[in-house]
């Protein structure tokens, strides 16, 4: 990113599909490239689940100077998955939101995007109310880790998707 390049998170409209499914084909590559079993095989985000999240309001786009830099989906409610957490537990009780389907344009990585597009996404759930922020990746997926850790996420243990290599690294932010 250059210099003084400010970067804002809107909601992402159907427009913004075409884009968005780039930057998540962009990032199942480098997963691929990387090793990681992570969003391969038919098991990363669809542009039916990204259109789905656009039409309930819950998909967010990071803009620079007009262009997708990174995207995201804020979900709030109970997500299943996270009922079951393994090897630790969550703090208090509160209504949360997930973070998930986090993509970031394969020309921004490494410059910080991924955590920006965090914190604003924390913003965004404090703004509607919520203190609670979940989030989860695959153990081989380090820069992600690093980012979420950096956007200020707490480690809280293991959660198990019901796919192959669905074992994940479950992280929470408390306002």
């Amino acid at each position: 990113m250059k210099e003084g390049n400010k970067l804002n998170l809107r909601k992402a409209t159907e427009e913004d599909l075409k884009e968005m499914m780039t930057i998540i084909l962009e990032a199942i590559e480098s997963l691929y490239m990387q090793g990681s079993p992570q969003w391969q095989n038919g098991y990363g985000p669809s542009e039916q689940q990204i259109l789905k999240d656009i039409k309930m309001g819950n998909c967010y786009v990071l803009i620079n100077d007009k262009t997708i830099v990174g995207l995201a989906s804020l979900i709030p409610g109970i997500d299943p998955v996270y009922t079951k957490i393994k090897d630790g537990s969550w703090q208090g009780h509160d209504p949360y939101v997930s973070i998930h389907r986090v993509a970031v344009a394969k020309n921004t990585r490494n410059q910080g995007v991924a955590s920006s597009l965090l914190k604003d996404l924390i913003k965004t759930a404090e703004k509607q109310g919520f203190k609670d922020v979940r989030i989860d990746t695959h153990e081989q997926n380090i820069g992600m880790q690093k980012a979420i850790l950096k956007s200020g996420f707490v480690y809280r243990g293991t959660v198990f998707f019901p796919i192959p290599e669905g074992k994940r690294k479950a992280y929470q932010y408390l306002s």
